[in-house]
């Protein structure tokens, strides 16, 4: 399984932990920070082998993230806690159906 942490299309990144991904053979580390200034924000980077390959900042719900060519759309951010994020489907909807923006 690519993305061991996934549940029913929804995977909760806890603050600061690594989650470590494999993709096309190489172990991908996800890391997602939570900001509270000026409002609460999420934060995820993404590194393979120590070097950054992608970065997105100032996350609130609704922002679309690419992790390893899959797309996912911020649910939640919880302070100090977690991002929730939910895959996207190539028909811009989330797994459970629920069409995107409702």
């Amino acid at each position: 399984m690519k993305y061991p942490f996934e549940v029913a299309g929804r995977w909760p990144l806890r603050y600061h932990r690594p989650y470590t991904v494999e993709h096309e053979g190489r172990q991908h580390r996800v890391v997602a920070g939570i900001f509270a200034t000026p409002s609460v924000h999420g934060q995820i980077k993404v590194s393979c082998e120590g070097r950054l390959v992608a970065a997105y900042d100032d996350l609130t719900p609704g922002d679309v993230v690419e992790i390893t060519g899959d797309s996912w759309r911020v649910a939640e951010v919880d302070y100090r806690t977690r991002v929730v994020l939910e895959r996207v489907t190539g028909s811009g909807e989330e797994d459970s159906g629920v069409q995107a923006g409702h």
